[in-house]
């Protein structure tokens, strides 16, 4: 028996939409937005794999390489990869974030450092703010066990691998065509392993090489090759500044207490005030409303006492300071890996 459809149900065209949006939903991987169907890919330590990697059309209008008058990276051309700057260790939760800079846009963070810079705050202080490099680039493994021959998203510090390729290509300019559909070559790369004592083992590139294609990728590809300046997650410079400087917003929570069905949530203690501003916050407290909590995140500490500094330029995780800079899993999330780098940078 057939049913009367006459009457419309209120799930027509929805049911639909979402099977469409379920499609082409994005993943979620760290500060990556991952199209469906795109993984990461993450080297083995100590092994070698053949990489083709893919342009993708450029939509970002202040990328980070664009050349005008060369024709590089410019809004509507093809390149190779996406550069990026992170910042390690914001709010409680020491989460990385993309830094809004690079994609033009002001950054809380960047600005606070400035500030403390042109305050004459320890440079122990300051390096905690700056910026960590890094690059996404879109590969097919060729000969991999662990990964699809398919398109992969490789997301890795400036230091562990573009350094690397940077050197090859000023050996050999002739190597420079490898992005390219028709003409591209395949890089065969070697994957350091080291490690110290019980820690996890660190890939880093040691070796590239470059091969002829098997064949040249048809043009249609780019059809299904993802827009890498679309797949950093960026924080408004308000999300940021909040998460930042742990900002409490008030008059949120005063609506959330009017709410009898809700538990009152409990408003954090504001911090100890300098000496000098101490007097003129007392009495504003007498006079004003209260303002919204701006409290400094325990991951970056005040500039430690003089007679604390015998611990500068230390590795907090018993590694080498200055030289085993971006070699281990610690490192993403170390509180001294900016003052570390500078440190490598000197040698």
């Amino acid at each position: 028996m057939k049913k009367n459809r006459n009457k419309k149900s209120s799930f027509i065209g929805k049911t639909n939409q979402d099977a469409k949006r379920q499609k082409t939903a994005a993943s979620s991987y760290g500060f990556l937005k991952l199209p469906k169907g795109v993984s990461v890919f993450s080297p083995e330590p100590d092994s070698r794999v053949k990489l083709d990697f893919m342009p993708y059309l450029v939509k970002d209008a202040n990328h980070p390489d664009k050349n005008a008058q060369l024709d590089i990276a410019v809004k509507g051309s093809l390149w190779y990869k996406r550069p990026f700057k992170i910042h390690r260790n914001v709010g409680t939760g020491n989460d990385v974030v993309v830094c809004p800079t690079s994609f033009g846009q002001k950054c809380p963070i960047c600005e606070y450092r400035a500030k403390r810079l042109k305050e004459g705050a320890d440079q122990e202080e300051t390096n905690e703010y700056k910026t960590s490099s890094r690059n996404l680039y879109l590969v097919i493994p060729l000969d991999s066990k662990q990964h699809e021959k398919k398109i992969h998203v490789f997301d890795v510090s400036q230091y562990l691998f573009q350094n690397l390729l940077n050197d090859e290509l000023e050996e050999d300019e002739d190597n420079g065509v490898f992005p390219d559909l028709e003409e591209g070559l395949t890089l065969k790369v070697r994957f350091n392993s080291t490690t110290i004592g019980k820690s996890k083992p660190f890939a880093e590139a040691s070796r590239i090489d470059f091969l002829e294609r098997d064949k040249p990728y048809e043009e249609s590809i780019l059809d299904s090759i993802p827009c890498l300046d679309e797949m950093l997650t960026i924080l408004t410079y308000e999300e940021l500044s909040a998460k930042f400087f742990e900002i409490e917003n008030e008059d949120s929570e005063e609506e959330e207490e009017d709410e009898k069905e809700k538990p009152a949530r409990k408003r954090k203690p504001a911090p100890t005030p300098e000496p000098e501003e101490e007097e003129e916050e007392e009495e504003e407290e007498e006079e004003e409303a209260p303002k919204p909590v701006r409290k400094k995140k325990t991951a970056f500490p005040p500039a430690p006492e003089p007679e604390k500094k015998s611990s500068k330029n230390k590795c907090p995780h018993g590694f080498k300071f200055g030289v085993d800079t971006e070699m281990y899993d610690e490192c993403d999330s170390c509180a001294v890996w900016d003052a570390c780098d500078d440190e490598n940078a000197k040698k």
